[in-house]
């Protein structure tokens, strides 16, 4: 995850953009119009819904400003909800991807895409479904990438070796309110 402050800026300012003219066009009504905006660098586990692996610390590449991002936009009509963070830890790849395999299991059956393919045990949704697929997913230097959920509201982990220990990251993105095309 690349989060750079040039991009934290641009993203704040299109979402102010937007809230300022949300705002503009209720003026003068009695109900108004609410609305709720959070954008921060700082992310935990528990904030995309999941346990923090035992031991696990922050990392941050040496480009990154820092390593979580916790952004929402709330409106009555439409949100979405993206946290991501990078963790490390000294423990093995293979005792990291049990303890999140499990984690993600509570929100339904979990994919795992490694070289584009699906060791999921679930059949493909069909065209007209949201699910969640490995379709043209790589998983770069990730050694294992976990999915579960829908296209709207989903969570990711995705774990390499780093040294002798591992890296990953945790990722959560919920869309309220998009409509189906």
């Amino acid at each position: 995850m690349k989060m750079h402050v040039a991009r934290s800026r641009t993203v704040v300012a299109m979402l102010s953009l937007v809230v300022a003219a949300c705002s503009a066009g209720e003026t003068g009504s009695k109900d108004g119009l609410e609305m709720s905006l959070r954008v921060s660098d700082e992310a935990t586990a528990p904030d995309a819904g999941l346990p923090t692996y035992p031991g696990a610390k922050p990392y941050k590449d040496a480009d990154d400003s820092s390593s979580g991002a916790n952004l929402g936009l709330a409106t009555p009509l439409f949100g979405f909800k993206v946290v991501a963070m990078n963790l490390e830890t000294a423990d093995k790849p293979p005792r990291v991807a049990a303890f999140y395999r499990q984690a993600l299991s509570k929100y339904g059956n979990v994919l795992e895409c490694s070289d584009a393919t699906d060791r999921s045990t679930k059949p493909q949704p069909s065209a007209d479904e949201d699910g969640l697929t490995c379709d043209s997913d790589e998983p770069g230097t990730h050694s294992i990438v976990y999915k579960v959920g829908t296209e709207e509201n989903q969570r990711i982990v995705a774990i390499k070796p780093h040294g002798t220990g591992t890296r990953f990251s945790l990722v959560h993105v919920d869309i309220r309110g998009k409509s189906k095309q």
